[in-house]
Formats: structure tokens, sequence, C-alpha cells
């Protein structure tokens, strides 16, 4: 089975933002970035789930020419604040690793 990590050729998380967080999925070609794409949106619920937001805050890209997936979602906490463990919001993408697609 395919998962999002054996599936990309690289994945990053990072913050935009104190109060946004942007996770990219860089692919091999359009047909690994529609994938990603796609196992993004079926796991919505479970995303949202993960990070604390509702499902409808997440914002899912599928940027084709640059074989890109992309999430961009609400930082919870937001950063710098009391109970934030993840200042740059640099391992924020690991929980989202083990989605199959």
């Amino acid at each position: 089975m395919n998962t999002i990590e054996s599936t990309v050729k690289y994945i990053r998380s990072k913050n935009a933002g104190p109060f946004w967080l942007t996770i990219d999925a860089f692919c091999n070609n359009v047909e690994d970035t529609e994938r990603v794409a796609a196992a993004f949106e079926n796991n919505r619920a479970k995303i949202a789930a993960d990070f604390q937001v509702k499902s409808e805050d997440l914002q899912i890209y599928c940027l084709k020419n640059i074989f890109v997936a992309k999430i961009s979602l609400p930082r919870v906490p937001i950063e710098g604040s009391r109970n934030e463990r993840d200042m740059h919001g640099g391992q924020q993408y690991v929980s989202l690793l083990d989605i199959p697609c």
C-alpha cells in the first residue's frame, strides 16, 4: 500500500505567520501530485482532527505545474504561545506520512 511518505520526494511544514501553518508535499510527477492532493482531500476529517481545527478551515491545493500538493491551516496553538512546542512548525507534517494514497 502506498502512503504519503512512500509517494512524495520531500515533505515539509513551516509557519506561514504566527497563526497559520503550511505543509508542502513535493512530488515526482503530475500523477503523484494529484494522488497526494486527493489523499489529503479524502482524509480531510482526520487531518483536521489531528491538527485540532475545523475541516472547512483546511485549504488543500494541487499545484500540478510544480508537482506540489499543499495544505494550509490555522496554527493551533499559535506560534510562541505557552503550550506551543514547535516554534517554527518544522515537525508538523509527521502525522500525514502514514495516510494511504
